[in-house]
């Protein structure tokens, strides 16, 4: 009951998936959103203020600008002379150019510059220079705040996902064991719907309000059927009765066939009454019967051998052990005539085996199994023949099967084309 077939999803991991769906998501944007701010830092942005200010020094203090000594845009004019003391050393190694935050990195590590490098003649530079550290700082906090946020967002995921795994896979697991421990043969059985989940609530409340239309269903059926059994009592008893007046009287012998199958067909039908009402009763009880089943299976090889005249095919018994059943002797006809006539009817030439040894009954005919087109060609034979046959296999092992179960019985019916049906029923 707990496997589980290879295209099923549990809801766990439905729900797990969304969660792992939406972290995946956060995860992505957290890992843009440091992309766009570490964008910032170098943006183009800079190199263009740089220029401006310096442009704007050099329109503003001709022949001798003078650069901004203080503020987060600084600048300083480099010549033959001694390096400004205010200015970092390293900037007059620069060539002229721009320097990005990036390929400053190489000469600052606590700090962060974009600096411009322009020539302006005879020797001389500009250094203009505008200090990005608090940026960069604010940028790295940032990106600290995404992986912090990123990490308590998985370990929230993560409990969330613990937490409905453990919410709901217990709570189902106990619908489900109440939902096995359902005994099909035991009525008015019902689940308990005491679930903290209202969902489960109302899934205990559906299942219990089906369990309560499938017994009102089946308790019309059974009283139909033991309503049909006792009606057809009387035409049945009607029939047997004519039968004993009939052969009080002198009848011609083409009349002795027509009138054995009459009372042949009258007592299969009342042993089928007696089945019907026995399945129809709510407590299933058998009247305190017992049944020797070997000497039962004698006398049944005995009533189904004209099914084979006509036929180059016999009855065979190899083995038959005592074996005493506790079921009414009406009860176990029904089984075992239905497999001795249905072995009977399929079988054309050649012997029918039976067997009663170990608690089983072994019953082998010489059919030709379920081979397609022989299947074809005998069920239009039985067609031909129902009339004269009986019929009634659906119904037989209908009733076969309804009986094993309620006696713990078991049925196994294997076919092979080459060698026939063996039909195998264990009593104990």
């Amino acid at each position: 009951m707990n496997k589980r077939g290879l295209g099923m999803s549990s809801l766990q991991r439905k729900i797990s998936a969304v969660f792992v769906l939406f972290f995946l998501v956060m995860a992505l944007g957290l890992t843009i959103q440091g992309n766009l701010s570490q964008h910032l830092i170098v943006h183009p942005l800079w190199e263009e203020l740089l220029e401006s200010s310096t442009a704007q020094m050099l329109a503003d203090g001709r022949p001798a600008p003078k650069p901004p000594p203080t503020g987060l845009i600084r600048g300083w004019r480099l010549g033959a002379g001694p390096i400004p003391t205010d200015m970092p050393p390293y900037f007059a190694g620069l060539q002229p150019g721009y320097y990005d935050e990036e390929r400053m990195d190489s000469y600052e590590s606590d700090l962060s510059h974009a600096v411009l490098v322009t020539p302006v003649g005879d020797g001389e530079r500009i250094v203009m220079a505008v200090d990005i550290t608090d940026l960069e700082n604010y940028q790295n906090n940032m990106a600290l705040v995404s992986v912090l946020i990123a990490v308590l967002s998985g370990a929230m995921i993560a409990g969330s996902i613990a937490w409905v795994y453990r919410s709901l896979r217990r709570p189902m697991g106990v619908l489900a064991e109440r939902m096995e421990e359902l005994d099909p043969e035991q009525p008015s059985q019902r689940l308990a719907t005491d679930f903290a989940l209202s969902e489960l609530h109302d899934i205990a409340v559906i299942v219990n309000g089906h369990l309560e239309r499938v017994e009102r269903f089946i308790e019309r059926e059974r009283s139909l059927l033991d309503q049909a059994s006792h009606e057809f009592r009387t035409p049945i008893a009607v029939i047997a009765g004519a039968v004993d007046v009939l052969r009080l009287h002198d009848l011609p012998p083409a009349a002795e066939a027509p009138l054995a199958r009459i009372e042949s067909t009258a007592e299969n039908l009342t042993e089928i009454m007696a089945a019907l009402l026995f399945l129809s009763r709510e407590d299933g009880k058998a009247p305190l019967e017992t049944t020797r089943l070997d000497a039962l299976v004698l006398t049944l090889i005995d009533d189904h051998r004209h099914l084979l005249e006509g036929k180059d095919a016999r009855f065979v018994v190899d083995v038959l052990e005592p074996l005493t059943v506790n079921c009414p002797e009406a009860i176990v006809r029904i089984v075992v005539g239905n497999l001795l006539r249905n072995a009977a009817e399929n079988s054309y030439q050649g012997a029918i085996h039976v067997r009663l040894a170990g608690g089983r009954l072994f019953i082998q005919d010489s059919g030709a199994g379920f081979d397609t087109v022989a299947a074809a060609r005998r069920y239009t034979l039985a067609l031909r023949n129902s009339a004269k046959q009986g019929g009634g296999q659906g119904l037989g092992l209908f009733l076969t099967r309804r009986v094993c179960e309620r006696f713990g019985w078991t049925l196994a019916i294997s076919s092979n084309p080459a060698h026939g049906t063996l039909a195998e029923m264990t009593f104990i």
